[in-house]
């Protein structure tokens, strides 16, 4: 549990980021850098969740139910 709350932690940060360089590069008008920023932050949270998932859910999973693999 401890971990999860980690990960909605880092991802919350992402946001949080992205939320105030949206707001700064809204005023010049510079769409493309909004655009690059948003990518940016969303594969850096699909990042952060697939770390997630491979590292705790599939090792509970394997312990749980063994796979031959």
């Amino acid at each position: 549990m401890r971990e999860f709350m980690v990960l909605v932690g880092q991802i919350f940060l992402i946001s949080l980021v992205q939320t105030i360089l949206e707001v700064f590069l809204k005023s010049e008008n510079r769409d493309y850098q909004i655009k690059i920023i948003n990518i940016a932050c969303i594969m850096g949270s699909l990042y952060l969740v697939i770390q997630f998932v491979f590292t705790y859910i599939i090792k509970e999973l394997t312990s749980i139910v063994h796979m031959p693999f």
